[in-house]
């Protein structure tokens, strides 16, 4: 077969009539909030929107309680996704975001396999306070919100036409206090703390976010690409627009090296599984924080998102086993340990090639102490959105586990803040559907 290899190609194009504007969009009620608190916003109708360029601003600041030796700061965890606890989002009143738990959970299990050192120490350490800084003062800061998961931001196309579709409302929820990361006066943020009162005080350190606006991009384009959409709607029963939908599974107050946790899913396509484990005190305020290892200077973080494994080693490979099952297959068909899940990270976001960019994991260190997962891929790595290709779970009784053997849970100690129990963090990517008919009538396949 002749073929012209793309650089040689002599050929030029036109796009006619196209124009791109930013709109600044204003919340539904208050432009104020704080932990645990809904905000909401309506984005523009009649409209072709880049929901890639869809960001929400805001000034963060943080509160300090107790005095002296006895002072405790507030510091704000890394990345501005830490702080939203759930979103939600509405077509014409219809919900196509059913808004998992701790979403800034499942922001941060993604992160680490799917973003690079370069991005969280450029754009995301700018825009949206990518690192823990441990430093004797309280945060004010203006932060921007862009890494969108679900609907707002991985969507089978960039592009999405409200006069189709119709109304679009998200609603944001904020996390709690507990995502904060206390400092004591003069002593190293994963230090204990040094007395009781600091303890208390450190459980009551808060935030507050000020100025909240957002903005969109729209775009115009030739009246063709309107009467191509409107054409096909008359020829086809309904246009489909895939886009990634996340599901979360929790087993708490786990006090034995050994433990199964189940759970079941009916969905058109599993695409990946995530497991990770943490300290059972994890969602207590004024928990001290950790230190990953000195790798890199950015190795802080609170213990909201101490991933970690609990293995008998920290270093290298230890007794902790893993062996995911799903209707009795089990994945894979033996007993793995660290160092695969370690490889999985980069196999299952398809970064296993010489020009991938990486991850964020630097040392099996790192990764045991404060970026730990386990992936689990069950559709084809490297495909788009707008193919599905993950386990189709439904119209049968689906039982999905992940059996864990050799780890060694903590042991309670009120000065370090920690328990005598883990837990066991589940989350599972899919792919949703949105279908969308004359009318601006909707249909919804999960």
């Amino acid at each position: 077969m002749d073929y012209i290899p793309a650089n040689m190609r002599m050929a030029a194009a036109r796009m006619n009539s196209y124009n791109r504007q930013r709109f600044r969009l204003e919340t539904v009620s208050n432009d104020t909030a704080g932990p645990n608190r809904i905000i909401t916003v309506n984005l523009p109708e009649n409209a072709t929107l880049s929901m890639k360029s869809f960001k929400m601003h805001a000034d963060v600041l943080t509160t300090s309680v107790g005095a002296a030796a006895d002072q405790v700061f507030g510091r704000l965890p890394a990345d501005a996704m830490s702080l939203i606890s759930r979103v939600e989002v509405y077509i014409n009143g219809i919900q196509v975001c059913t808004g998992c738990s701790e979403y800034n959970t499942v922001c941060r299990l993604l992160k680490i396999g799917r973003s690079s050192r370069d991005k969280d120490g450029s754009i995301d350490r700018a825009l949206s306070h990518g690192a823990v800084s441990a430093v004797d003062a309280i945060e004010d800061v203006s932060l921007v919100w862009s890494d969108w998961k679900g609907f707002l931001g991985e969507c089978s196309t960039e592009y999405l036409d409200t006069s189709l579709l119709g109304q679009i409302q998200v609603r944001l929820t904020f996390a709690g206090p507990e995502v904060l990361v206390p400092k004591q006066a003069a002593v190293a943020l994963n230090a204990n703390f040094t007395s009781a009162q600091a303890r208390l005080n450190a459980a009551q350190i808060s935030y507050s976010v000020s100025n909240i606006f957002f903005t969109i991009d729209s775009v115009q384009v030739d009246d063709m690409y309107h009467s191509m959409l409107r054409q096909r709607l008359t020829s086809e029963e309904f246009i489909s627009i895939n886009y990634k939908e996340y599901y979360t599974f929790e087993l708490s107050n786990i006090t034995t090296g050994a433990h199964t946790t189940r759970f079941s899913l009916s969905s058109q396509s599993i695409d990946k599984l995530y497991a990770t484990f943490r300290d059972s005190n994890y969602q207590t305020s004024g928990i001290r924080g950790q230190q990953m290892d000195a790798t890199f200077t950015d190795n802080l973080l609170g213990s909201f998102f101490g991933f970690r494994s609990f293995d008998s080693e920290v270093a290298k490979e230890g007794t902790l086993r893993y062996q995911w099952s799903i209707n009795n297959v089990s994945h894979p068909q033996y007993r793995a340990g660290v160092r695969d899940a370690l490889f999985d990270v980069a196999y299952c976001n398809d970064k296993v090639r010489d020009s991938s960019q990486g991850y964020l994991v630097t040392s099996m260190q790192q990764f045991q102490s404060g970026l730990f997962n386990i992936p689990l891929c069950l559709n084809h790595p490297g495909e788009p959105i707008s193919v599905q290709s993950g386990f189709d779970s439904r119209g049968i009784n689906t039982m999905l586990t992940l059996a864990i053997t050799g780890q060694v849970p903590p042991v309670a100690n009120t000065a370090a803040q920690t328990t005598a129990s883990l837990s066991s963090f589940i989350v599972a990517e899919t792919t949703a559907s949105l279908k969308v008919g004359l009318g601006k009538s909707l249909a919804i396949s999960f």
